[in-house]
């Protein structure tokens, strides 16, 4: 978060575009083939879902190219905590809310890690949080006008 600094529409557009072709190959790429190696074996994930890793990845892609583009300027904050808010549900939907199972030949194993599922969820909350109140932080330390500016000093005599 870089609340202030202006950026040229040369470097906001470099930035969305980076944005854009790290969040495709994270969040479309790497799930979707992530998926395909666990379609059959484990039971519960929506990653085996091609349509979910579309969605969301979409949503991220969307979300993460608009914070980078609008990045300086307070519009980037929705951006911001949209993308730590939609971490979270994708964290607790893929995981299953901590509960998952594998199935291989034959054998049914099935982990329950609820607890270390909200210990990951966590940081995604405070990061949602944290977005608007290091942007108002900001907002408050700024100079509120010239009526508000310390006098200047008394001449000399």
């Amino acid at each position: 978060m870089s609340f202030g600094k202006t950026f040229t529409m040369k470097k906001r557009i470099a930035k969305a575009t980076w944005a854009l072709v790290i969040n495709v190959i994270l969040w479309i790429v790497v799930p979707y083939y992530i998926g395909t190696l666990l379609a059959g074996k484990v039971g519960g994930t929506p990653l085996t879902i091609p349509i979910f890793i579309y969605e969301f990845g979409v949503l991220f892609t969307i979300l993460d190219v608009g914070a980078a583009f609008f990045d300086g300027m307070a519009i980037s904050v929705p951006f911001l905590s949209g993308v730590a808010v939609l971490s979270a549900v994708y964290l607790w939907l893929v995981t299953n809310g901590g509960n998952l199972s594998v199935a291989a030949s034959g054998l049914t194993i099935s982990l329950g890690f609820t607890v270390l599922v909200y210990v990951f969820i966590v940081p995604s909350v405070w990061a949602a949080i944290r977005a608007p109140l290091s942007y108002l932080i900001w907002r408050r330390a700024l100079p509120q006008g010239p009526d508000q500016s310390p006098s200047p000093p008394p001449p000399a005599p």
